[in-house]
This record gives structure tokens, sequence and C-alpha cells, in this order.
């Protein structure tokens, strides 16, 4: 194998950012649709915490609640700080909760923003696709190319030869 038929690999740039765009759609209609159909509850939070580990700041908030049938729920959400900041030095957060989604539940406050970062996210992808997709073409007809001229040259291949420096001893 050539080191030229390794530029095909330059394809699964655009596959994982397929994946991410997949994945960021999800994420995007899950928390519409807990938004739109979720039933509102107030819920208390047992324990909020914002940690700093290297450059990036994350927080988690424990919520309990009760649901529309009465059961209680306790249920730890991992927000990015910015999310998390928005309840700080809040007791009780207003969410949405819809059971057995892939998003279930919402915090109200904190969803113009989550859904902006996602908007965003999408956006990045997308345009990240828009310049990786015409790369990899590039890419994959330049493989083809120098694979077709090796078979038009019967594979024969310029090779350079390098002299060893002789050593003067003098």
């Amino acid at each position: 194998m050539k080191p030229y038929h390794l530029s095909h690999l330059a394809w699964f740039i655009p596959l994982a950012l397929t994946a991410l765009l997949i994945q960021q759609v999800s994420v995007y209609n899950g928390i519409s649709n807990t938004m739109e159909q979720g039933e509102e509850l107030e819920a208390f939070i047992t324990d909020f915490r914002i940690k700093q580990i290297a450059a990036q700041t994350n927080g988690y908030v424990d919520l309990h609640f009760f649901d529309g049938n009465g059961a209680e729920r306790k249920e730890r959400l991992t927000l990015h700080a910015q999310h998390a900041s928005r309840l700080i030095g809040a007791n009780t957060v207003d969410i949405r909760y819809l059971a057995g989604t892939t998003y279930d539940i919402v915090i109200i406050k904190t969803f113009d923003y989550h859904r902006n970062t996602v908007l965003v996210n999408i956006g990045v992808i997308l345009l990240s696709l828009l310049v990786m997709i015409p790369v990899s073409i590039w890419a994959s007809r330049y493989s083809i190319r120098k694979a077709e001229a090796a078979k038009v040259s019967g594979g024969q291949e310029l090779r350079l030869e390098f002299e060893q420096p002789t050593e003067n001893k003098s």
C-alpha cells in the first residue's frame, strides 16, 4: 500500500462530524420535545457544585421532586458552568419533566441558553462539514490520480537515493 492511498482516510473526519451532527440534532429535538410536552414541576436543589478541572469548568445539580403521579424522583444533572451559574443561590427551580425520553428533565431557567448552545454547535458542525467534504473529495481524487499514474508508468516510482557522507581522514 502506497502512502497516497491513506488520503482516503480523510473521509473519517466528515463521517465523525456527521455522527456528531446527528447527536446534536438529537439533543435539540430531545430538549425541545421535553420543553413543549413535559409537565412543569418545582424541584428542590439538594446539592449544587461547580468544579474546575484544568481549563474546563463544569458543575452539577441534584434535584429532588415529585412527578405528576406523585412518585418521588432524585436526579443529578451535569451542567456547563454557564448553565450552572444561573442557579447559584436558588433553593428551588422550575423544571419540565417528560418521563421516558432521552432528555427527560429541562431546567426552564437555562433552557434558552442550552438551546442556543446546541444551535451554535450545529452551526459549527455544518460549517466544518462544508469545509471538510471538499477537502475529502480532493484527497480522494488525488489518491485516484496517483494510483492511475502508477499503473500507467508500470508501477515505477521516482526514488531518490542519497549517498552516505564519507568521513575525511586527514
